[in-house]
């Protein structure tokens, strides 16, 4: 079928598009005459990123193909909704009341939210919860409470109940904003549509960019025979299948493993796989053609000859007896540590009075942000290769793809594009390792768009674990030992594995008074995803465990779980079960507080209970660590000529604040100079540019940027400082 001319009535204009009526969706339309504030995430309906209003109704235009689409038909985007300069109610409330983070979703909810108030100017917050669940609106940072909070003060602002300038943020009375709700920088270009990520960023790349597509064999492990690229790269538009062959370094892109009782480096996960596959979503080849549909359809003509292997999709079953080893150069069982605290347990156990035990299961998790993967590369003004991607590490990950690509550091240069949502994923390098190869075998623009199975299939999930555990008390109910035998499932390859034993092992029980304890840890390897940076990694797992105990004992014992965790809460002096002190102790005086709390939750739960329906109230306790054992954090500031500052940093942006972050601790640590958070300029997130700040992992980034703002800003005002106390101009700097 030929392409169809329509006309529609696109923010209030009427617009002429040509289009494919079979193969475009109303997305598709809408983004090519750049209105890209209408975002891409899934492509299948179930996000809600794309949602548009059609004809007044909210529709997920990613799935609207333009046959089902009358002329003439009205169309509302988000870039219809607001300016900058006049924004809506709706736009206004997202800012001020935290319902933007990564911001990919906005567009996508503030749209939904009017055609709701359009209809409901009065809606409650169960109304308003049960419009976006309709409408397959989703969110991955924010929880939806901001977001709800939004659209019921922004509907009493459009009744009129409520002024606007309600919303307006107020510093300190000492200029500070710490602890105000000053809006982030980033989020008014991402209400409004305007803030651009990888997909958008591609759509506006030169016209000699070159589309890329992976070529992933859909096994989970097998020995590769050949990989035969003729009848692909003969296909229209294909310039060339990138292999194995071509990458000029190592072709190793991975995190090192630095656990003493490793037994492997942890570096051998291949960029481009040319012997074998090791798990679903390895890479063998890449082809590069003119438009993203010939690198695609060409990818499907690359024949992959391959040798099944037996697949272990669990590491249970890769470490029975008679399991053959995944890599050659490492055992599958790679890495053990034990731990032991206090008595001997098997001396402690028997005489306990109270014993419980249980198996505890962690699954592998994805992270689902609600934007898949897309990276961009080209040579720079100085021929360095640069990689713009999502990443939660920039100079971490160029460290770490520099030998596998086959290049010094300085002459990589990676820039971190407007993030849709992260959550610990970005951490591995192996796409901006294939990226940089690509850039070094073609010498072109390019452009990776994944579909959001590719993403799915290509990158790394929380680590599964394994654990039987046993916890014994006293009649008295105070804990006496602990023991557990753990396995973490590393999946195909090591990457973190054993950061997350040691988190482990630090937080299985935490934060109670254990005297004694004995444990094993295990890391294995598996056919299964490998395990990858998430959400304070290792903490989840060990609670599992710990926690589920902790109300099993409760229960043996006929105590409220509340109370049981109570009389066992660590106290000043009191050692975690890996025998480190507690860096703090708020935690008994945190339970004093929580009590009313839970008191009333437990009588609500019961008034709440009928025969047929049972409530309850759980409860769970919960730490992390700042940081890790060595850490280090550089940040730069620069005196401007009016008298501002420019913060440079790399401070990742996922949607946590990294924005507001620097902006706030920046005027916090400039106060004696007055300085207003309009006069901060802030440079983030480009190598080339910005100072290492560390990745943005760990929950290190406030203490450790923090710090080091603290640390530029005092030797900032140290040089500009008079002999009387006051301080030195830009100018008067200038002339000294």
């Amino acid at each position: 079928m030929g392409l169809k001319k329509i006309w529609l009535n696109i923010n209030g204009a009427n617009r002429m598009v040509v289009c494919d009526p079979k193969s475009d969706s109303l997305a598709d339309v809408l983004r090519r005459i750049g209105l890209t504030g209408t975002k891409i995430g899934c492509n299948a309906g179930q996000c809600g990123a794309c949602t548009v209003l059609l004809d007044g109704e909210p529709v997920r235009s990613c799935i609207k193909k333009m046959d089902k689409v009358s002329e003439f038909s009205r169309v509302l985007t988000i870039e219809g909704i607001g300016t900058p300069e006049k924004l809506h109610p709706l736009q206004q409330a997202w800012i001020a009341l935290g319902g933007v983070q990564c911001g990919f979703c906005s567009p996508g909810f503030i749209v939904s939210a009017k055609a709701l108030l359009d209809r409901n100017p009065s809606p409650t917050r169960e109304e308003v919860r049960s419009w976006f669940q309709r409408h397959h609106n989703l969110c991955r940072c924010t929880g939806y409470k901001p977001l709800v909070d939004a659209v019921m003060t922004a509907s009493a602002i459009m009744r009129g109940d409520m002024s606007v300038d309600a919303l307006e943020a107020v510093p300190n009375e000492n200029g500070s904003i710490y602890g105000t709700r000053y809006p982030r920088p980033t989020a008014l270009e991402k209400v409004t549509g305007l803030s651009e990520y990888g997909g958008d960023i591609a759509l506006k790349m030169p016209d000699n960019t070159l589309h890329l597509a992976l070529v992933m064999p859909k096994t989970d492990h097998a020995r590769i025979i050949s990989v035969d690229t003729a009848i692909a790269e003969s296909m229209p538009g294909v310039v060339k299948v990138i292999t194995a062959r071509d990458v000029q370094g190592t072709n190793y892109a991975s995190q090192p493993q630095t656990h003493p009782r490793a037994a492997c480096n942890g570096i051998f996960k291949p960029i481009l796989c040319d012997k074998k596959i090791s798990t679903y979503g390895d890479v063998v080849a890449v082809v590069a053609a003119n438009t993203r549909q010939e690198a695609r359809e060409a990818a499907k003509k690359v024949e992959v000859l391959l040798e099944e292997l037996p697949a272990y999709m669990t590491a249970l079953e890769s470490i029975r007896p008679g399991s053959r080893q995944i890599h050659e150069e490492t055992p599958n069982l790679f890495c053990m540590s034990r731990l032991q605290k206090g008595e001997d347990t098997r001396t402690v156990f028997p005489d306990a009075p109270h014993v419980v035990s249980g198996s505890f299961y962690t699954s592998s998790q994805p992270h689902l942000p609600i934007e898949s993967d897309v990276y961009e590369a080209y040579l720079d003004e100085e021929d360095r290769v640069t990689i713009q991607c999502k990443s939660q590490a920039i100079y971490g990950v160029r460290q770490q793809i520099a030998a596998g690509v086959g290049l010094p550091e300085e002459k990589l240069r990676i820039i971190d594009n407007t993030v849709g949502g992260s959550f610990g994923y970005t951490m591995n390098p192996t796409g901006p390792a294939i990226m940089a190869v690509c850039e070094m075998a073609l010498r072109r623009p390019l452009i990776l768009e994944m579909s959001y199975d590719e993403h799915m299939a290509f990158s790394g999930k929380r680590t599964a674990s394994y654990t039987n555990a046993s916890l014994a008390c006293d009649d008295d109910g105070k804990i006496v030992g602990l023991e557990y035998h753990t396995v973490l499932d590393s999946g195909a390859y090591p990457m973190i594995s054993t950061k997350v034993m040691d988190k482990y092992c630090r937080f299985v029980g935490y934060p109670y008074n254990v005297p004694n304890a004995d444990a094993v840890l295990q890391a294995v390897l598996s056919n299964h995803s490998f395990g990858v940076q998430y959400r304070g990694f290792g903490s989840p797992q060990a609670y599992m465990t710990s926690e589920s105990l902790m109300d099993m004992m409760a229960e043996e014992l006929g105590m409220d779980p509340f109370e049981f965790r109570y009389i066992n809460i660590a106290k000043p002096g009191d050692l975690t079960v890996n025998s480190y002190p507690y860096r703090d102790y708020p935690m008994q005086e945190m339970m004093d507080t929580l009590r009313p709390y839970y008191q009333e939750a437990k009588a609500r739960a019961a008034r709440l209970s009928t025969d047929k329906k049972k409530c309850g109230v759980g409860l769970a306790w919960g730490g992390y660590a700042v940081s890790s054992d060595v850490d280090a954090a550089e940040v730069e500031l620069e005196l401007n000529p009016d008298g501002g500052v420019t913060h440079y940093n790399s401070w990742e942006q996922m949607g946590q604040g990294a924005d507001i972050g620097t902006l706030t601790h920046t005027v916090e640590a400039l106060l004696p100079l007055g300085i207003k958070p309009e006069q901060v300029r802030l440079v983030q997130n480009d190598t080339a540019i910005v100072p290492n700040t560390g990745p943005a992992a760990g929950s290190r980034s406030h203490y450790m940027v923090g710090n080091a703002t603290i640390d530029a800003a005092n030797k900032l005002l140290a040089a500009m400082r008079k002999a009387d106390g006051t301080y030195r101009t830009y100018d008067e700097m200038i002339a000294e």
